[in-house]
């Protein structure tokens, strides 16, 4: 399957999801991030059209929509705020439906050839990468990587990738035929012009050669190569954020990841908030809580690390006790995202360890230990106290 010319005629089903989790992650993002008092830009980097065809907004409109609410509200003391939109194909049509949105700018032209651009933002600000391509070709990390070395006050990243797509290309540059009809039901970019050492730069690295070698010799399943080759590029997201969580969106039909959402932070904050909000979004579309969200129910998969074999939380949690003796409460949530995705809200966390606490199994202990009146602290507010886990 090759990419169409109707991409924005209607809003498909997997874009609902994307949108969906923006849409939840962007305001309480933008409330604690401008009570830094420090200015917020938003880049959309693919941003498209704005809007599809059948009138639903894209993420270009549901930024603006968030950032006209901040301009507009008193709640707001900080209003510095603004986005830019970068587009090259459907610059026109984008500008036609940004227009009468304050503080959105758009930039005609490929992500790459502003890069520059998005550097010479001042380091004093608040930075967040929306990248939401088509493909995969212009993807190169090197420039998400020059981003992130800036010392922006913070920078945060969440990116679509088509894992599926890559591979799919890869096959065709390598030359393993046998392995193309496999990729038949998924979307990916053909492009001659690409190369092996675009690609290169696209993983940072040439291990995704190796990868696609194993499978067409038959040692490992295409589910596998897509594990390995995701992995690995994780690792390299790992290097340029402190904290950082990938999540596959699956086809029910495939069972494999039609895509995957990536997001970086180098703040606890930003990932606890992240993988609340991926949550969230997940568990009202299968409480279908949302008219029109029935159909994505049906066709995708909840991303539930918990069904996969050797995952068991519970003994997850008293094994990092027993390695490390004590833990921050925020530490080993950390470990459990890493592992987990968003399979799971903080407070399910919190109440495994409670109900380990009431066992025995393990003591909290609070900082401080009493409340103002003397009682003895019974707060799970790990933002407001430190908050450490020991074995008996």
């Amino acid at each position: 399957m090759v990419a169409s010319n109707d991409f924005f005629e209607k809003k498909k089903n997997w874009s609902l999801l994307k949108d969906q989790i923006i849409e939840n992650y962007l305001k309480p993002y933008i409330a604690k991030i401008l009570f830094t008092r420090k200015p917020l830009v938003i880049v959309d980097c693919f941003a498209g059209k704005g809007k599809f065809d059948d009138e639903k907004f894209g993420s270009p409109l549901i930024i603006a929509e968030h950032i006209k609410t901040v301009l507009e509200s008193d709640a707001y003391l900080n209003k510095m705020i603004k986005a830019i939109f970068i587009e090259k194909k459907y610059f026109r049509e984008l500008e036609e439906n940004l227009k009468g949105y304050k503080g959105c700018y758009s930039l005609e032209g490929s992500f790459e050839h502003h890069i520059q651009s998005i550097s010479r933002i001042s380091k004093n600000s608040n930075l967040f990468l929306y990248v939401d391509p088509y493909g995969i070709k212009s993807l190169d990390f090197s420039n998400f990587k020059a981003l992130a070395e800036r010392s922006f006050h913070t920078t945060e990243l969440l990116m679509n990738f088509n894992s599926f797509g890559f591979l799919r290309e890869g096959a065709r540059l390598l030359k393993y035929e046998s392995l193309l009809e496999e990729f038949d039901d998924f979307d990916y970019e053909l492009d001659d012009k690409n190369s092996i050492e675009n690609m290169n730069r696209i993983a940072a690295g040439d291990y995704w050669q190796e990868i696609l070698t194993k499978k067409s010799n038959g040692e490992i399943s295409m589910f596998k190569a897509e594990e390995y080759f995701m992995k690995e590029y994780s690792k390299k997201i790992q290097k340029i954020y402190n904290y950082s969580v990938n999540i596959p969106i699956r086809k029910k039909t495939e069972q494999l990841p039609k895509y995957r959402l990536i997001f970086g932070t180098n703040h606890k904050d930003g990932l606890f908030l992240m993988v609340e909000q991926m949550n969230k979004a997940w568990k009202e579309i299968l409480d279908n809580a949302r008219g029109g969200m029935k159909i994505l129910f049906e066709e995708f998969l909840f991303p539930d690390m918990t069904v996969m074999s050797h995952f068991d939380v519970e003994a997850d949690i008293l094994n990092s006790l027993s390695v490390e003796r004590e833990i921050l409460y925020e530490d080993l949530l950390v470990k459990l995202i890493e592992k987990y995705g968003i399979s799971y809200y903080e407070k399910e966390y919190r109440e495994k360890i409670k109900g380990f606490e009431k066992k025995n199994k393990l003591v909290v202990r609070r900082n401080p230990p009493h409340t103002p009146k003397g009682k003895p602290s019974r707060s799970w507010d790990f933002k407001k106290f430190k908050i450490y886990l020991r074995s008996k």
